[in-house]
């Protein structure tokens, strides 16, 4: 049986023109595939390397060519100017946000001071607070008298009278309503032309997010600072040509805009915990090393009759 299945296989391949060593392109079915061949590992369904769609290396932006046109210039210069105007905007606003010192005054001082003092006189507004409270309880109750039938019947009549004007009003509203189904029907087309443009508002959030880098860590992206040169600085040739960024950077960055790292915040060297001073024997004195001999022997001396 394994040599029948063996020389079907190599039959097969002959006929295809299988190769081990080839390309994955190659897909041949269960039944074509060499038996002596271990079968193919299919990469689970949440494995991916990025989740943007973000290029590995962008194109940057044309003024930062050795040789810009004006325009292009200008342009670069102003996304940097907007960036530091931005911070600048954010210094401001968390120094403004920030709570203002207290002050006190000595009004404010004498009336925390002096509550709790005239206790009298609340004790005595709190009694003339309990004796109208208990004069409004004995107004407010009601005799349990039995009512008569004249009375039962005219409660009866009301509540009728009180049905019939709710149908009546419902009935009202009903007949307004199918007279305004032109109306309705504006609003409908109104309301879904509303929903059409959330879900494509939507729609280009998320597409805005596949170009943008997650949070997949304690730090928040920021990304880097817009490379320019000033107009005095630009050279027409490549070799005066200055070059701001770094390479190795710039590589980073990358790696964190398009998910592949972790955004983290640098962290300074530090001791977890404090070192010890200890004195060492020669910097003591020759008395303070006679009184810690003296000591050990005595230690020494209670373990051995113990």
């Amino acid at each position: 049986w394994y040599q029948r299945r063996v020389r079907e296989a190599v039959v097969s391949t002959q006929s295809t023109g299988y190769d081990i060593w080839g390309s994955k392109s190659n897909n041949l079915s269960d039944s074509k595939r060499d038996p002596c061949l271990p079968p193919p590992v299919e990469p689970p369904a949440f494995y991916k390397t990025s989740d943007t769609k973000l290029a590995a290396v962008e194109l940057p932006h044309a003024g930062t060519s050795y040789n810009p046109t004006f325009n292009d210039h200008q342009e670069l210069l102003q996304s940097a100017l907007e960036v530091e105007v931005k911070k600048e905007k954010a210094k401001l606003k968390a120094t403004r946000d920030a709570a203002p010192p207290i002050q006190i005054t000595e009004e404010d001082y004498i009336k925390e001071m002096s509550i709790g003092l005239n206790q009298a006189e609340s004790e005595s507004e709190e009694e003339k607070e309990g004796e109208v409270e208990t004069d409004s309880q004995a107004k407010g109750t009601v005799s349990c008298e039995r009512k008569t039938r004249a009375q039962r019947n005219r409660e009866k009549a009301e509540k009728l009278k009180a049905e019939e004007i709710a149908t009546a009003k419902q009935e009202k509203q009903h007949l307004h309503q199918m007279n305004r189904i032109k109306a309705i029907q504006k609003e409908i087309k109104k309301e879904e032309k509303e929903l059409s443009a959330k879900t494509e508002l939507r729609q280009a959030k998320n597409l805005e997010k596949e170009t943008k880098p997650g949070k997949y860590g304690p730090g928040k992206f920021l990304g880097d600072d817009p490379e320019f040169v000033l107009p005095e600085e630009v050279s027409s040739s490549l070799r005066q040509m200055v070059t701001p960024s770094n390479n190795v950077q710039e590589r980073f960055t990358s790696f964190q805009k398009r998910n592949m790292i972790e955004v983290r915040k640098k962290v300074a060297p530090h001791r977890k915990y404090k070192l010890k001073s200890v004195e060492k024997w020669r910097k003591k004195l020759p008395e303070e090393i006679d009184e810690l001999v003296k000591m050990k022997r005595k230690k020494k001396k209670i373990k051995l009759s113990e």
